[in-house]
């Protein structure tokens, strides 16, 4: 199990009802807040990748990580880590650079502004820090090799020359890890790279527990301590073990009802040619 601090999973903060078919990823002020306050609190500083680089890690520090960028953080989100002097990571999907959550919006689900390129210089000016989200918000594991590496190529291409800086890491959207990250994402000059649920943690496949209303002071206490990393290095591999063994199973109970419905059909085939003999 790697030694990275505790990373956060977070996208929108509002209390507007009109949001509530996006939750759990919109949370409430005050669930926010209550984040916030459980980080100064109890000592934690918050942490962006450059700092990995620049200075040991250690127990306490935490990322906060908001993914999709949606602009209406600049509403209380970000004034609040500015007020108390913390740092974010944001992640942006570049086709959507000044647009709105088309992923979402295009199923049916609210419509929300994105940050566009004054907004990520400006996370920039005052201390943030803005890393790809690929270039289209999609599944990279479904992609062919190839089209996930144009995918997050053409995302860091297009924030390199808007933030004059590199840009040094990468949350896959849906946390769908690419075929072959490792080397992927090594080639393309990211340092680092986020998921969510994962089989074996490396750089570039970090975990990250998600943020919600549910979560209270206890689940706080709990997402952040060593042992919630060990149950994860337990749990997440047990997700993939059980998932290929639902997997198999569906594939098994597939191929069983092609050869019963094949049986069938020929049998009925059988039949009707007899009962054409009585005709």
């Amino acid at each position: 199990m790697n030694n990275y601090p505790s990373i956060v999973a977070l996208h929108y903060v509002s209390d507007d009802r009109s949001l509530d078919d996006l939750k759990p990823w919109v949370i409430s002020k005050s669930s926010f807040l209550q984040l916030l306050d459980f980080i100064e609190n109890d000592g934690y500083h918050t942490l962006v990748f450059e700092d990995f680089q620049n200075s040991a890690i250690t127990d306490k520090g935490i990322v906060l990580t908001f993914d999709d960028c949606p602009k209406s953080l600049w509403d209380f989100a970000i004034p609040e880590l500015v007020k108390r002097k913390m740092k974010a990571v944001f992640y942006m999907p570049t086709a959507c650079l000044g647009g709105v959550n088309k992923w979402n919006s295009d199923a049916g689900l609210p419509k929300l502004d994105l940050m566009d390129e004054i907004d990520l210089k400006k996370l920039i000016e005052i201390g943030m820090e803005v890393g790809s989200h690929a270039h289209n918000h999609t599944m990279l594991g479904e992609l062919t090799i190839d089209e996930s590496i144009k995918e997050l190529t053409t995302s860091k291409s297009i924030l390199e020359k808007i933030l004059d800086k590199p840009v040094i890491s990468v949350a896959y959207p849906y946390g769908s890890i690419p075929k072959g990250y490792n080397k992927i994402a090594k080639k393309i000059g990211f340092q680092y790279g986020l998921a969510i649920f994962v089989k074996w943690q490396t750089v570039y496949s970090i975990r990250r527990w998600t943020y919600t209303d549910e979560d209270d002071l206890n689940t706080i206490k709990w997402k952040i301590s060593a042992g919630y990393r060990w149950y994860r290095f337990f749990s997440d591999n047990w997700r993939f073990y059980s998932k290929a063994i639902l997997s198999n199973s569906y594939k098994m109970y597939s191929k069983l009802k092609h050869s019963i419905n094949t049986y069938i059909a020929l049998e009925l085939d059988v039949l009707s040619f007899e009962n054409l003999q009585y005709i």
